[in-house]
């Protein structure tokens, strides 16, 4: 692996699991085996390294979301694999992360706000427009108000004071909220189909 990109993955691990604030250039110059003047010929300060992370972290969102969309069966399954890609998002990414990132690093959260603009509002909208020309969700649907609802109920999912770890299991929120969403959408034709991913019975 390039000596830049290892650098890189270890600074992301690093902040993940800590926050930015407590890991230092030293830190993640002593983590990834390289000298500190090393780390600074790859990267101008914290901040670039930051913001370089962060757009790679996006960049590979946005992959994901794309390679889900070309390889699944239809509509339904590609939310419920969405779903698990995110279940492990949670479980991999501190809030501290994101809370300082806001806090701290205005320019690279507008960022992240653009992402969820553009990459994720999108992602959720051009499902939307498949599951209805595929017949699966009602063709009734305002799709704006629809995808906007589901942006903001996945952002709800990862805000601690919303649903805090110690209280609430991350599995269990966001397999009911996506239940309820699914269920809230589909045809019978598609509520059949959802019957089987999610494991539930149809009642009609």
């Amino acid at each position: 692996m390039p000596v830049r990109e290892r650098i890189m993955e270890t600074a992301l691990r690093m902040f993940r699991m800590y926050g930015i604030k407590s890991v230092t250039m030293f830190d993640i110059s002593r983590e990834s085996g390289v000298s500190k003047k090393t780390v600074y010929e790859h990267f101008r300060d914290k901040e670039d390294l930051v913001h370089e992370g962060m757009s790679f972290l996006l960049n590979g969102h946005m992959e994901q979301f794309k390679n889900f969309r070309q390889h699944s069966a239809n509509a339904i399954e590609e939310l419920i694999r969405e779903l698990e890609y995110m279940e492990l998002l949670g479980k991999t990414v501190n809030p501290v992360m994101l809370y300082e990132v806001q806090k701290y690093h205005p320019g690279i959260w507008k960022t992240v706000e653009d992402f969820k603009r553009d990459c994720v509002l999108s992602s959720i909208s051009e499902n939307l427009k498949r599951g209805i020309e595929e017949g699966l969700y009602r063709n009734d649907l305002d799709a704006a108000i629809v995808a906007r609802m589901r942006q903001l109920q996945l952002e709800t999912v990862f805000d601690p004071a919303q649903y805090p770890a110690t209280a609430y299991d991350l599995h269990e929120v966001m397999a009911q909220l996506t239940q309820h969403f699914i269920l809230g959408i589909t045809t019978l034709k598609g509520r059949k189909i959802a019957a089987g991913y999610l494991q539930i019975k149809d009642e009609n």
